[in-house]
């Protein structure tokens, strides 16, 4: 078998997606908790000069409360066809996060989630395959919502949810594509 990188990918080998790194302006964070529903659940998202995403905040249960997120829409859309997926380099505190995607800027827009725990003790390689994405609204799954369109990703969100009550920590490292191998 003969390994090969696709030519164009290599060119734009694992470029990054999210910058944490608050020298380059990086992208602006809007919060939005379950105070949609009556909840009183926080959650923020913080930049850092060395390059380390924050998402912390508090997620409680009060008036049907449960959940926290973030979202910022990206300053043009990308095409992510020619790639694999999501990586980054995350430590925790034991919760369980998403990642969304949107190919729109409406909240309310179908949302492609996928869930990771990254370790407490050391920085965990996360990896999220595009195919692994699993289309919400609300939190719900969507059955009938065909495959996340790669070719025009317009936002992304990061969340905590499934009721894990208690404060929440998690740092990042970029958010960077994988590139796609082809095999010959």
């Amino acid at each position: 078998m003969n390994l090969q990188v696709d030519r164009n990918a290599s060119a734009r080998a694992n470029p990054t997606l999210v910058s944490f790194d608050s020298r380059d302006g990086g992208l602006e964070w809007s919060s939005l908790g379950d105070q949609v529903m009556g909840g009183r659940s926080d959650g923020t998202l913080i930049n850092s000069k060395k390059g380390v995403g924050l998402f912390h905040g508090t997620v409680r249960l009060d008036n049907g409360g449960g959940f926290a997120s973030v979202k910022a829409d990206l300053p043009e859309v990308f095409d992510a066809s020619n790639y694999t997926g999501v990586e980054l380099l995350a430590l925790g505190d034991g919760k369980t996060y998403k990642i969304g995607l949107r190919n729109s800027t409406d909240r309310s827009s179908i949302v492609y989630q996928h869930a990771f725990t990254p370790g407490t003790e050391d920085w965990s390689r996360i990896r999220l395959p595009f195919s692994e994405f699993i289309p919400t609204w609300r939190g719900k799954t969507v059955t009938d919502a065909g495959p996340l369109d790669l070719e025009h990703l317009a936002s992304v969100s990061l969340f905590v949810s499934g009721r894990q009550v208690g404060e929440f920590r998690l740092r990042m490292q970029d958010w960077r594509l994988s590139q796609r191998i082809i095999f010959s």
